[in-house]
């Protein structure tokens, strides 16, 4: 027996508060939901359609809305005569150079065929097998919904050692790049993400990447790059070494969405998901939790939102299926909250952690830290602070701030966190 649609108390179809990045290809997350950064959508259109190629990079705070943005833009130039894909590329810092090249290699592939899936040529059984191969060995992107194109197969295998690649790569990007202009493309525009909370360390290495193949790759007439993660971690990728640094423009760095326009953005979700279209929707909460949700979560739009589908859904597990329900308080909600995150957090970080959290708290919940205060906050040494707040950050607890300058790093609790206490 199917389980009833209790979102439909609201006359919403399903949970408005998903926390998937919109896309151009889905009907559950189109990016016509899209509110805001009018101007960042601009700037970054501008840089793309200024020269034959480009490089940028989007940094901000975790759940900001950086890789909405993105897709955004590519669907903005898409239209402008572009070609892209909805893949986004990871950047795997514990790899080799080669296997940058061979991801971006494959993502150009991908938007040539997603443009003209009946695409042929030299140029293009050149890239052919050369994507093959790197996925068959596990590399690059995963398997496209387009498959391998012009007549390839998942089941034959082809060996190509990764000197080859780099041997190869380049000449082969390069002219796939000249076909796909030549076919009427005005460029093509891949997305680079997965710079979430990198250690320093792994930044540093893939600012490495970057710099193995500034020639063979990034430079290529027809190649629009964008690169997003968090601003520390960005900045370290993009601006580390001068050979990167004089190829990118700055970082763009988002602010978080202003009040009306996460209010907006709400609305359009609730209009898109409207049940039956003779009756109007129902806000499930009322104004004063998006308000208070706003401020506690200081622009972390995916985080706010898990924190709404999270408590109105077991609010909405205890009401009757028939029953009329008013639009969920902020008193209700908040103890929901308070009890899921707990015990949530709880499980996750082992009573130390935890007890040290709850010191941190009957503080000031909402102060900034740095180590040093941490240490005499705790009185415990400096390296078992590092290894709580390591804890801390990986439970969503607590999350770095950019660096300023040559200052110490400071930590912040989450909104998550701060509603558990």
């Amino acid at each position: 027996m199917a389980l009833p649609n209790l979102w439909g108390l609201y006359n919403l179809r399903s949970s408005p508060f998903f926390q998937a990045t919109l896309r151009a290809d889905s009907a559950a997350t189109p990016l016509r939901l899209f509110v805001g950064r009018q101007r960042e959508r601009q700037l970054l259109l501008t840089t793309i359609g200024s020269s034959a190629s480009s490089r940028q990079a989007v940094a901000g705070r975790p759940g900001i809305g950086k890789t909405t943005l993105v897709q955004t833009v590519k669907a903005d130039a898409q239209a402008d005569g572009y070609w892209s894909s909805d893949e986004i590329i990871p950047i795997n810092a514990e790899a080799a150079s080669e296997h940058l090249l061979g991801q971006l290699l494959s993502g150009v592939y991908d938007a040539v065929l997603a443009n003209l899936p009946s695409a042929s040529g030299p140029e293009v059984e050149a890239a052919q097998q050369l994507v093959r191969s790197i996925r068959l060995r596990g590399g690059g992107l995963t398997v496209s919904a387009f498959g391998l194109g012009v007549g390839g197969s998942q089941s034959e295998s082809v060996a190509t050692p990764p000197g080859a690649l780099l041997l190869d790569g380049p000449r082969v990007l390069r002219d796939l790049l000249r076909y796909a202009m030549g076919q009427g493309a005005r460029g093509i525009v891949l997305h680079l993400n997965n710079l979430e909370n990198l250690s320093e360390a792994d930044a540093s290495r893939a600012a490495d990447l970057l710099r193995g193949i500034r020639d063979q790759a990034l430079l290529h007439d027809g190649l629009h790059l964008i690169v997003v993660g968090t601003t520390d971690a960005v900045r370290t990728v993009v601006q580390s070494h001068t050979q990167i640094r004089s190829v990118f423009s700055n970082p763009l760095i988002l602010e978080p969405l202003a009040l009306e326009d996460v209010e907006q953005l709400l609305a359009n979700r609730y209009e898109a998901l409207q049940l039956d279209q003779a009756r109007p929707w129902r806000s499930p909460v009322e104004e004063a939790v998006v308000n208070r949700l706003y401020q506690l979560f200081r622009g972390d739009l995916r985080g706010m939102l898990k924190a709404l589908e999270d408590g109105i859904t077991a609010l909405l597990g205890l009401t009757s299926a028939g029953e009329g329900v008013a639009p969920v308080g902020l008193e209700d909600l908040s103890l929901t909250l308070r009890q899921r995150n707990q015990a949530e957090l709880q499980d996750q970080l082992g009573d130390n952690a935890w007890e040290r959290l709850l010191a941190w708290a009957r503080v000031d919940s909402a102060s900034i830290r740095t180590q040093a205060q941490l240490v005499e906050l705790w009185q415990v040494k400096q390296p078992s602070v590092s290894q709580t707040l390591q804890q801390l950050i990986e439970a969503g607890a607590v999350e770095a701030l950019p660096r300023r300058g040559r200052e110490a790093i400071q930590y912040l609790m989450t909104g998550t966190a701060r509603l558990a206490l």
